[in-house]
């Protein structure tokens, strides 16, 4: 039965991948599976959650999904869980989802601290794709209803993913909805740290944290895997948030970059993670070292 499933994965993979051969980076709306906005680029796949989960308590945190492949993975993925039950949670050969998100940042979602408390929103509430062609997904998020410190701000997220680049852009714009009572608030991205022996360090010259840790965070994602494959030695999650003149810290089991924010300014940072399984010659990341150097390379980019 097994054999069966390999197959039909592969072959909606290569149907995915022949939608367009010369596509790089691919990203839309996941109605059926509870208001997702998922995207991808040859590195890595991301997800947002949307209205569908609120029942759920979601976050407007980053879930990421590891890639063993440049192809795309992310309808495969869905298709297969809605009409199968196949768990994408499950490494069934082209990637997995093992990242646990719960109520946090995940992998470089807003990060908002007032008096050394930290605080993060719920799901979106509507959606927009600004931009798609073969290499430059660009989308935007609207959250109707941010609670910091009792003051409700609404939340705008321009999200920009390229070909060939690691690291997703973020562009994010907090509205007051009502007078604030806010003197001041300090604003970037978070990595949540799943892993008490996991590796996050602060790189300052980059205004980077950079974090290695397993790549099964998810309790759920390590007993399905035991249960399909007596499987759970899967490697290890690469992660980073660049915040440009941010100041690192660790809150409430995060690893933050912040910086002072004035509200309805534009507040840009980029995130983003890869497997360290995966595979492309010059451009694997097997080691933490490895992916330190290419964050260090990418920021120069920037």
């Amino acid at each position: 039965m097994k054999n069966v499933l390999f197959f039909l994965i592969a072959l909606l993979s290569l149907t995915s991948c022949q939608r367009d051969v010369q596509q790089k980076v691919y990203g839309r709306f996941v109605p059926e599976r509870k208001d997702d906005f998922a995207w991808e680029n040859e590195y890595a796949a991301y997800r947002f959650y949307g209205p569908a989960l609120k029942p759920e308590n979601p976050s407007n945190g980053v879930d990421i999904f590891m890639k063993n492949t440049p192809a795309f993975v992310l309808d495969t993925f869905f298709y297969n869980y809605v009409n199968f039950k196949i768990p994408y949670h499950v490494q069934h050969g082209i990637g997995f989802d093992g990242y646990k998100v719960a109520h946090t940042t995940g992998c470089g979602g807003l990060a908002i601290v007032v008096n050394d408390s930290l605080y993060v929103g719920d799901q979106f509430d509507s959606w927009q794709i600004l931009e798609q062609t073969p290499n430059k997904l660009v989308f935007r998020l609207h959250y109707d209803s941010l609670n910091i410190a009792g003051n409700i701000f609404s939340e705008d997220l321009t999200v920009t993913s390229c070909a060939k680049k690691i690291l997703n852009k973020a562009e994010l714009v907090l509205t007051p909805r009502e007078e604030c009572s806010l003197s001041s608030m300090r604003v970037g991205a978070g990595l949540y740290l799943h892993d008490s022996i996991g590796a996050y360090r602060f790189l300052t010259e980059e205004n980077a944290v950079v974090y290695t840790e397993t790549a099964l965070s998810d309790p759920g994602a390590v007993r399905l895997n035991k249960k399909w494959y007596d499987n759970t030695d899967l490697g290890k999650t690469h992660e980073a948030i660049v915040v440009p003149g941010s100041t690192p810290s660790i809150i409430c089991n995060t690893a933050v970059a912040l910086t002072d924010y004035t509200p309805g300014e534009k507040l840009t940072y980029w995130f983003g993670g890869c497997w360290n399984r995966w595979s492309d010659g010059k451009h694997s990341f097997p080691t933490e070292e490895s992916w330190i150097e290419a964050i260090r390379k990418e920021v120069r980019k920037l």
